[in-house]
C-alpha cells in the first residue's frame, strides 16, 4: 500500500478503487479500468489472471491506455504473460520481488517472451540503488547454477524490527568480508548465466 497510495500520489496519478461491493469481481475492474482509462495495474498474479480470463471469455480487451502491467507477491504463472498480452498487446508486464524488510520490492524482471524451456518467470535483477546476492553457507558468492539462499542489500533495507534486538540479530547481518549490512531473506535462488536470478522457494519449505 505504500507504493499504490504514495508513489501514485507523489508522480501526480490517480488510484482508482473498486467498490467494496464488488471488489472481488473482474467485469466491475474491467468496467472501471475501460471507464477510467487506467494507465498502471498493480497486483498479485491470481487478480491479474482472473481479469484477463473474464475478458477472454467475453472477447474483450483491456483499455488501451493501460501501459505497465506489474506483478509480485507470488509465483507468475508462466502462461499468464501471454494471456495478458492477448488482451492488451501495448501492454509492458514486470515482475517484482522482494521483502517488507526492504522496502517491498528489491528486484525486477520485464517479460517480454516466455521461454518454453522455464520452469518459472526469472526473480531479474536488483533495482537502482538495491542489491541481492545468492550466498552459500559461508557466504561466499555461488557461482552460475549453484543453489544458496538469497541476502538483501542496498538503501532499502529497515532498521531493524520494532522492540525485537534479537530477531533484528539473527535476521540483518554484517558480512564479515565486505562489511556490508545485509538481509538474511530465508528464500533460495541461484544465479542464470546471463545474470539474472531465479527464485527457487524458501529454505524452510
Amino acid at each position: 500500500s505504500v507504493y499504490d497510495i504514495f508513489g501514485t500520489l507523489a508522480a501526480g496519478g490517480t488510484i482508482v478503487i473498486p467498490d467494496a461491493s464488488a471488489r472481488k469481481y473482474p467485469a466491475h475492474w474491467l468496467e472501471l479500468m475501460q471507464r477510467e482509462q487506467v494507465t498502471v495495474w498493480n497486483s498479485i498474479p491470481t487478480l491479474m489472471q482472473m481479469l484477463v480470463e473474464y475478458a477472454g471469455g467475453c472477447q474483450e480487451t483491456l483499455p488501451i491506455s493501460l501501459r505497465l502491467v506489474m506483478l509480485s507477491g507470488d509465483w507468475i504463472p508462466l502462461n499468464l504473460p501471454n494471456l495478458i498480452k492477448a488482451a492488451a498487446n501495448q501492454t509492458q508486464i514486470v515482475s517484482l520481488g522482494g521483502a517488507t524488510e526492504a522496502s517491498i520490492w528489491s528486484i525486477c524482471y520485464p517479460i517480454e517472451t516466455v521461454d518454453r524451456h522455464w520452469k518459472s518467470i526469472p526473480y531479474g535483477k536488483p533495482l537502482q540503488n538495491q542489491r541481492l546476492y545468492v550466498l552459500k553457507e559461508s557466504l561466499e558468492p555461488c557461482p552460475v547454477w549453484a543453489v544458496g539462499q538469497l541476502y538483501i542489500g542496498g538503501i532499502g533495507l529497515a532498521q531493524g524490527y520494532w522492540h525485537d534486538e534479537q530477531k533484528t540479530n539473527s535476521s540483518f547481518i554484517i558480512h564479515p568480508h565486505t562489511g556490508e549490512r545485509l538481509y538474511q531473506t530465508g528464500d533460495l535462488g541461484r544465479y542464470l548465466p546471463d545474470g539474472n536470478i531465479e527464485f527457487l522457494g524458501r529454505v524452510d519449505s
